[in-house]
């Protein structure tokens, strides 16, 4: 699906322009349009950034495949961005990112993304551009379309943190088998790992865009990129301490599962050790020899009881003693 927006030059807005008009309407700097793509196919793709917008064939490769890093290559006149949206996977500790690729121009927008974006359906409208929106810029829509989308971040992140560290109490008290536990563990260390892959390159992104000299980003819209740019970096920070908790929180379920191991160990060791004595006296007395005087005795035999019942009792109370057990 290919949308288009345009708020001509007298302050009308149009919504759901057709697309054949949009060279006549690009080719009049005073309009500023936004061209928004979702889930179309490659061929539609190429079409409309080869034909309609003449963008450089690499950016028009980079844009309908996945990059899965974030990035800024400047054109001169226009920049070509990648973005990722953050969102709570179906599984246990799992988080999912999508690429969002946009193109910035001097009067234009195009943002080419998968999966309906609220931050976008929520500008999608005539009436928040008569005021807001390409009232402003291309460059300023480019950035209410950003903070929209990282203020949905803290939320999910927020929601993130908390199952860790839930996750950190189930480690001493879950009675989930060991294969599931550690299967959310290595998922949630994953899951952290991917989200510091996004956001650190990201906040540098936008480091660049609230900093560099662009023709494309007027210089009062530069101070905007660096509110979201802070934005970012709060949020790369906290995923650098997620990534570090899940990592400590992998280490320390891998010591808690050797010490039960431990005390399996030691409990086995002792019944070995007491054994060691009642097996050896039992192997002694049940050797099949005729002339063994003891045989002969009455009471040997509930001496024999006495001695297998002593030898354990006393070593007990030695390891008890020694803080064995």
């Amino acid at each position: 699906m290919i949308r288009v927006i345009c708020r001509h030059a007298d302050g009308a807005v149009q919504v759901d322009v057709p697309t054949e008009s949009l060279p006549a309407l690009l080719a009049d700097p005073a309009n500023q349009v936004w061209v928004d793509m979702q889930a179309s196919t490659d061929g539609e793709f190429k079409q409309m950034l080869a034909t309609v917008f003449h963008f450089h064939p690499l950016a028009i490769e980079d844009a309908i495949t996945d990059l899965h890093v974030p990035k800024l290559d400047d054109y001169g006149s226009y920049l070509y961005l990648v973005f990722h949206t953050v969102n709570l996977g179906e599984e246990p500790m799992d988080i999912d990112t999508e690429e969002v690729d946009v193109f910035l121009g001097a009067n234009y927008l195009v943002t080419i993304h998968e999966a309906t974006r609220r931050s976008i359906e929520r500008c999608w409208n005539a009436a928040h551009h008569v005021e807001a929106g390409l009232a402003r810029g291309p460059a300023m829509l480019l950035y209410e379309l950003l903070d929209s989308q990282i203020d949905t971040f803290m939320p999910i992140i927020d929601a993130f943190e908390e199952q860790l560290e839930k996750l950190g109490d189930d480690i001493f008290h879950s009675h989930e088998t060991e294969r599931d536990l550690l299967n959310r563990l290595l998922t949630a260390k994953s899951s952290a790992l991917r989200l510091q892959r996004i956001l650190a390159p990201q906040r540098e992104l936008l480091g660049r865009l609230s900093t560099g000299e662009y023709k494309v980003v007027p210089p009062h819209v530069r101070m905007y990129y660096r509110d979201v740019y802070d934005h970012l970096a709060r949020l790369a920070n906290l995923s650098e301490s997620m990534r570090e908790l899940s990592s400590s929180t992998i280490e320390t379920h891998l010591a808690l599962v050797n010490n039960r191991m431990n005390e399996v160990m030691k409990v086995l060791t002792i019944v070995t050790s007491i054994f060691i004595p009642l097996s050896f006296i039992a192997g002694v007395y049940g050797m099949n020899f005729r002339y063994m005087p003891e045989l002969d005795i009455w009471w040997f035999y509930p001496l024999i009881w006495v001695v297998f019942i002593t030898i354990p009792v006393v070593m007990l109370v030695l390891f008890r003693r020694s803080k064995w057990i």
